[in-house]
């Protein structure tokens, strides 16, 4: 079982090293994500990863940023399908905002408030499928290493 796993991190591995080499247009060096950080006082007593939650509010703030400044660099089939999937959907979602929000854009990495970096997971989160709802996504990355898809 251990082998399987460790070939299977490798594979997600390799996986996001090939999605993020073809991103490497728009960001020069892309760190590996760092695991989510342990779980402080506020986790509740499950240890089942949270789902993750957003607005249809919160979701058309991030297309509105996503079409002014991602897009300059990327297009929203970036961040559906299997490459993304195998790349990022096996993570906590905290991942993928520690990322966003470190190294993007480009030409400013980190230049977003928290909650556009928020807005802008909840849009991607919309196009692969999720639905809104009543509670918007914390702009946490602590939070939602937490959450799941």
């Amino acid at each position: 079982m251990r082998t399987e796993r460790r070939r299977s991190r490798g594979h997600a591995s390799a996986a996001r090293l090939f999605f993020l080499g073809g991103l490497a247009g728009c960001a020069s060096a892309v760190p590996e994500a760092p695991a989510p950080s342990p779980a402080g006082p506020a986790q509740t007593a499950s240890a089942e990863p949270a789902a993750a939650y957003f607005t249809a509010e919160q979701a058309t703030r991030g297309q509105r940023v996503f079409t002014s400044i991602c897009s300059t660099c990327h297009g929203r089939n970036e961040f559906t399908g299997p490459i993304f999937a195998m790349t990022w959907r096996a993570d906590p979602l905290g991942n993928l905002f520690q990322h966003i929000s470190t190294a993007m854009p480009q030409d400013r990495p980190g230049s977003l408030s928290a909650q556009q970096y928020a807005d802008v997971l909840s849009y991607i989160l919309q196009l692969n499928g999720g639905t809104a709802g009543d509670r918007e996504l914390p702009p946490d990355e602590e939070l939602l290493g937490r959450m799941r898809w």
